[in-house]
């Protein structure tokens, strides 16, 4: 009996015991579930969301460049990248290989992201693949595993006008040219998506949409990719026939001083970024200035037209072809003689010219050169230099300036100056932007009517048979232009066998509509004078731009009327 109480007491002891710790479990479940409820909900709120909860972004698309006409320059085309919640996809190793077989993924690559990504909410996997491979990819069904629309910039006209155009970068943000200018514009806003996913990343419920994407702007621009063409082939085709180290052309409407081309050798293709190499990025008409030699000379006898010095029947001596002022000599390329002021413009002599400049103070040579642009950049395009146009003290330095040495211009500025012998002697403003028809730009008078009529027939001339441009002839037109063979100033010295072929020009003279310069860079064939270099490529490029805009071929008894009309006084 007694051995039987005694196993009872034992048993009940146990059971006691057992329950006890059983009730101080449950009081201690209770007190963590009313510790998890209080002082630890909002942590445990937030966790949660942190898990399962994500922020999608949805990429913008930026706006396309279009010439005038509207054909596409840039555009971004839809790309897909494979992105990955690090905590879960970098779990799955057993399922990279699968990836790489049917997607490409590095699986290196991807290793050592996890290892630099692995405590992110977010890493990519691969980046800008086509939508088709990226569903591939997302139907093996790797947990963690996400598409993400974004955009690739793509050219069309691959290397033609590339510099003016410009690049993006990997994230589709402006890196050069337009593309960086207009960047704000092209660029919109991307959008954010809240979702709910499970634990593998596959999407369960849209909770909102906080912000709508706003894709980018369009931009029109007054190019025109016809003949950005032309110009391109025109100038790839000399660049090649002369063995020369580049070029650039530039063309410019008129009235309305819309920039229709803008174009440079060598070239690059911003869709082949192995193509970018050193200095190729450089959009040389705006950012490279050059001395434009003989292009200068009719700024200086328009100065001396203005000035009352001399009309276009002025005799000049120019025996014996040469002169000094000090030590200095300047010279001709032949001795000319006796030549009325019409022929030192189209014969294109350095002493006739330095005799008539000489006769004025330089201030007013200065004076006229700054007028018609040089010293101030031409438009506001990307990494547009200013030229140099510095006062100059000693006669030899009056008497080189006015012939186009001892200061400096871009393409551009030497373009937009030719506009006010395309006009009635006005500088027009420049711009990229495209104008309706019937456009004209606001523009500073320069120089009287008359005197801009009489500088352009002397130009006429320099393109007939008489003068040093005979080869910017066009069939059917007529126009009028200026050449210029000038030697490079390489680290303040020049080079004797290193030249800048150039051509300035406007046409057709009846009614200019367009004015172009050509720049031959360093041809190293046997001819380098720019009558016989860039005025070629002035009159292909000239000709088809007639055609394509339908100008109407000069009409001689219109000119000989207006000729007729100023002689007697009464140019308005």
């Amino acid at each position: 009996m007694s051995s039987n109480q005694d196993l009872f007491e034992l048993v009940s002891g146990r059971m006691r015991f057992v329950l006890a710790a059983v009730f101080l479990l449950f009081l201690a479940l209770i007190a963590r579930i009313a510790y998890l409820q209080t002082a630890m909900h909002q942590q445990l709120i937030t966790e949660g969301e942190n898990r399962f909860e994500r922020v999608l972004k949805i990429s913008a698309q930026r706006g396309n460049i279009l010439d005038r006409n509207g054909q596409i320059l840039s555009t971004s085309t839809p790309v897909d990248s494979l992105a990955a919640n690090p905590e879960v996809f970098c779990q799955s190793r057993n399922r990279w290989q699968e990836l790489a077989d049917t997607a490409g993924v590095d699986v290196q690559l991807v290793n050592e992201r996890c290892s630099h990504y692995g405590d992110a909410r977010f890493m990519y996997v691969l980046k800008g693949i086509s939508p088709e491979r990226a569903q591939q990819a997302i139907d093996l069904r790797v947990p963690g595993l996400e598409i993400r629309r974004e955009y690739k910039r793509f050219f069309p006209g691959g290397p033609i006008g590339a510099q003016l155009i410009g690049l993006t970068n990997s994230n589709d943000r402006g890196q050069e040219g337009l593309e960086l200018k207009f960047d704000d514009l092209l660029t919109g806003e991307e959008g954010i998506h809240r979702v709910l996913k499970d634990r593998i990343g596959r999407y369960v419920e849209a909770i909102d949409n906080p912000r709508t994407v706003r894709h980018g702007a369009d931009l029109q621009i007054s190019i025109d990719q016809r003949i950005q063409s032309l110009a391109t082939q025109y100038l790839e085709d000399a660049v090649k026939k002369h063995k020369a180290a580049g070029g650039s052309i530039v063309l410019v409407k008129v009235p309305s001083g819309e920039i229709i081309a803008m174009v440079n050798a060598p070239q690059f293709n911003p869709n082949d970024r192995t193509t970018v190499t050193h200095g190729v990025l450089r959009n040389r008409v705006v950012t490279d200035a050059i001395e434009p030699g003989s292009l200068a000379k009719p700024f200086t006898i328009a100065m001396l037209l203005e000035e009352g010095r001399i009309n276009p029947d002025t005799i000049v001596d120019t025996h014996p072809g040469e002169m000094h002022i000090g030590r200095n000599r300047i010279q001709d390329v032949r001795n000319y003689g006796e030549l009325a002021v019409t022929d030192i413009v189209a014969k294109s002599s350095n002493v006739g010219t330095v005799k008539l400049a000489l006769e004025v103070p330089f201030a007013k040579l200065h004076g006229a050169l700054a007028r018609v642009g040089f010293g101030d950049a031409a438009s506001d395009l990307p990494g547009e230099s200013a030229g140099f146009l510095p006062v100059r003290k000693r006669p030899i330095e009056h008497a080189t300036m006015s012939f186009g040495y001892g200061f400096s211009a871009t393409a551009l500025q030497i373009a937009r100056a030719y506009t006010v012998f395309a006009t009635d002697g006005v500088l027009l403003d420049l711009t990229i932007e495209p104008k309706p028809a019937g456009y004209t730009a606001p523009g500073e008078p320069v120089f009287s009517p008359e005197t801009a009529f009489q500088i352009r027939q002397m130009l006429r001339k320099v393109a007939s048979q008489d003068g040093t441009a005979s080869k910017a002839q066009i069939s059917g037109y007529e126009v009028g232009g200026k050449t210029g063979t000038t030697h490079k100033l390489v680290d303040g010295s020049y080079r004797n066998k290193d030249y800048l072929s150039l051509f300035a020009g406007f046409g057709p003279i009846s009614n200019p509509q367009f004015v172009g310069l050509v720049m031959i860079d360093e041809p190293r064939s046997k001819q380098y004078f720019g009558g016989a270099v860039a005025a070629p490529v002035f009159s292909r490029l000239m000709e088809d731009v007639m055609r394509i805009y339908d100008v109407r071929p000069d009409d001689l008894e219109t000119l000989i009327t207006d000729t007729a009309t100023v002689a007697r006084g009464g140019m308005g």
